[in-house]
């Protein structure tokens, strides 16, 4: 399983940018048929700069997450605390 951390500054809000991101991801979601573990997350408290989200992927999927990525400020780190996140979309992750 791969984990994606994605902000959004205020200008990015300004520009919608959060909003193509969810739309991106729906796109994504669709085409690749809803599977488990393929998730966006929103973080569940306010952050001083912006907005803050987590993209969940199994493996198999990361190049295509990856491709939907290339246009957003995202890095690959390690699994987040689920407790601090609401789910946007998506299938958690069946451990």
């Amino acid at each position: 399983m791969k984990w994606f951390h994605l902000t959004f500054s205020h200008t990015d809000l300004t520009l919608l940018n959060d909003e193509r991101l969810i739309k991106e991801f729906i796109l994504l979601y669709h085409q690749l048929k809803h599977p488990d573990g393929l998730a966006l997350y929103e973080l569940k408290f306010s952050v001083e700069d912006g907005k803050v989200f987590y993209l969940s992927s199994p493996d198999e999927f990361s190049n295509k997450v990856k491709n939907v990525l290339t246009n957003f400020n995202s890095q690959e780190v390690s699994r987040p605390n689920l407790k601090v996140l609401s789910i946007v979309l998506g299938k958690v992750e069946i451990v």
